[in-house]
């Protein structure tokens, strides 16, 4: 509310119309109505707060917060928490130290039993700034008033050290009957005037007289805070006054100069983070990893161990059984088969371990990324000047943080590449890559280790290539007779622990009959014909779940030289990921 000497009007300032004044206060109960259903729906609830500014030459410079009835019961198509929800709603806005609180409630229910009264307890447990309402003085049963309530003179009322105020609001008909305010003030003066409880009272009786002790405490409540609110604002003005004599001088002349400088300041401070170099704000806290070190961190710690951990055939998709490679070699070679193993076959397992390594890469350079965010953020807040320059600091932020998301998006291409690269490239000439050894070990865990250090020195140079002597010639030819002879009554198993020839010897060797029964299992009295398509589909799937020593020892070399291969890629990825990152950041 505003006093001022011009006509009275509202205006709702938060509403679709906010320049708009209403001077009839009817059309301003309508508005409120319609402001409540458009906020709060026909029987809903919201906090948001209907804004209604009243100008008249009839009212106190006041704000008044009018906040709905306590209730503890919901009508039908109500939350079941709305009793809640207006306590809290109420509570927010009574909680505060410098509001006046009025109490409102009807004089002929219990005063102890009411709501307004024990919520403003919760906050003012002594009274201190809590006016008690009294409504419907008139509406007493006959013999009855409230004279004690207001004199004090009831004990079993609550105590209220600002006291109790009665006032006679408009009925429900005087509302139906568009009865105005003013008609209403001198109804309600009528009645106190001619009420005997209340005639020697008259003075402290009302809504002109509640309006007068509420702007009383408003003007005490000033006075009273009118100190602190001194004190604060005195320390305002001076933290302003010191932040102005801080302001560099930004004459269009030096203007450039001193934007240069800025820039130069926060790169320097960017670097310094990066680089560790510099003493900047942040590095004397030894509790964790700042800057540069906990980029390297990432590198050295989290990213290489992720690698590390990841083993061949030990992660979805990347894992393939036995009887997979054994298929996979047989693709490689065709028709005809081959006496040795082809290359594809291993190129294709590698490529497949190398493609793990994928995930890991994209995902350090995302935490490169998010921590050279951080950087930047670090770096503008130790720039103090950009404190007084908010559009360049934004500026700033927009372009640093437009070049590091290039940047990580380059980075994430080239690491992509450089994951295709070694797919496509095994190099089985790599220094470190021992295939020999590693061949020459899956033999002695076949054929177990019974060679002396002599025959173990001769085998490793005959699986090398080097060039033997007639004698050495003759001794490995020994060596691999006594092996055969050691392996000998031995069958070819297949993968169920069965031989070849016990596959063949359950029934497939010889076709069955027309009258051959088989698959009992569907159903009494079935009987199936088992074409030459079933019987070649059968012998199919035995040839390949069958396993030749030989295919055996292939198998085993492939998964060996595998493994070998990808212990060396996981080397360069935690080299070379890093580069990439470090690089192009």
């Amino acid at each position: 509310m505003h006093a001022t000497e011009s006509e009275e009007y509202g205006m709702f300032k938060g509403s679709n119309e906010p320049d708009r004044k209403y001077f009839d206060f009817n059309d301003i109960r309508l508005k409120i109505e319609s402001e409540t259903d458009r906020l709060a729906g026909k029987k809903g609830l919201t906090v948001d707060a209907i804004l209604l500014d009243i100008y008249s030459p009839n009212v106190l410079d006041l704000t008044l917060v009018d906040l709905p009835g306590a209730v503890r019961t919901v009508a039908e198509g109500q939350d079941l928490d709305t009793p809640a929800k207006i306590q809290q709603m109420i509570l927010r806005y009574i909680a505060q130290p410098n509001c006046i609180i009025l109490a409102v409630s009807a004089a002929n229910n219990d005063l102890a039993v009411s709501d307004a009264i024990a919520l403003s307890q919760q906050v003012d447990p002594k009274g201190e700034r809590t006016i008690g309402v009294l409504t419907k003085l008139d509406l007493m049963d006959e013999g009855t008033n409230a004279r004690r309530i207001i004199t004090g003179e009831d004990d079993s009322a609550p105590k209220l050290k600002l006291g109790y105020i009665g006032v006679v609001n408009r009925s429900q008909k005087d509302i139906i009957d568009h009865r105005s305010i003013t008609d209403a003030r001198e109804k309600e003066a009528q009645y106190f005037a001619s009420e005997p409880a209340y005639r020697s009272l008259f003075a402290r009786m009302g809504t002109q007289h509640l309006v007068t002790r509420c702007s009383e405490q408003l003007v005490q409540a000033i006075q009273r805070e009118l100190p602190t609110i001194s004190k604060k604002l005195n320390a305002l003005i001076h933290q302003k006054k010191q932040e102005l004599r801080a302001l560099p001088d930004t004459q269009p002349a030096t203007l450039r100069s001193m934007m240069t400088e800025v820039i130069h300041a926060f790169i320097e401070e960017f670097n310094g983070l990066i680089d560790g170099l510099k003493k900047s704000a942040g590095f004397e806290d030894t509790s964790e990893l700042v800057g540069g070190a906990r980029i390297e961190a990432l590198f050295s710690s989290v990213f290489r161990q992720e690698i590390f951990d990841l083993f061949v055939f030990n992660g979805g998709d990347a894992s393939i059984a036995e009887d997979n490679i054994r298929i996979l070699m047989k693709n490689t070679k065709g028709l005809g088969g081959g006496l040795f193993m082809d290359n594809a076959a291993l190129d294709k397992m590698i490529a497949n371990q190398i493609e793990r390594f994928r995930d890991p890469s994209i995902k350090c350079a995302r935490m490169v990324f998010e921590e050279m965010s951080k950087l930047q953020s670090k770096a503008i807040d130790q720039v103090a000047v950009l404190g007084a320059f908010p559009k360049a600091r934004l500026a700033i932020i927009e372009v640093v943080t437009r070049v590091l998301s290039g940047q990580h998006e380059k980075t994430v291409d080239h690491l992509n590449t450089f994951v295709e690269m070694n797919c496509h490239r095994i190099n089985y000439d790599h220094p470190d890559f021992d295939s020999v050894r590693v061949m020459h070990e899956v033999e002695l865990r076949r054929f177990g280790d019974e060679e002396n250090e002599e025959e173990k020195t001769l085998l490793l140079k005959a699986h090398s290539g080097q060039e033997l002597t007639s004698e050495e010639k003759a001794k490995v030819r020994g060596i691999m007779e006594r092996r055969q002879r050691a392996s000998q009554g031995q069958q070819p198993r297949a993968a169920d622990g069965g031989t070849v020839s016990s596959h063949f010897q359950g029934g497939m060797s010889a076709p069955p009959t027309n009258n051959t029964t088989v698959g009992a299992g569907l159903g009494a009295g079935s009987l199936v014909r088992q074409t030459s398509k079933d019987m070649e589909s059968q012998r199919l799937h035995h040839f390949l779940k069958t396993i030749s020593p030989k295919e055996q020892t292939q198998v085993e070399q492939v998964v060996a030289l595998t493994d070998a291969y990808f212990d060396l890629s996981k080397k360069a990825f935690v080299d070379q990921v890093g580069c990439h990152a470090n690089f192009i950041f």
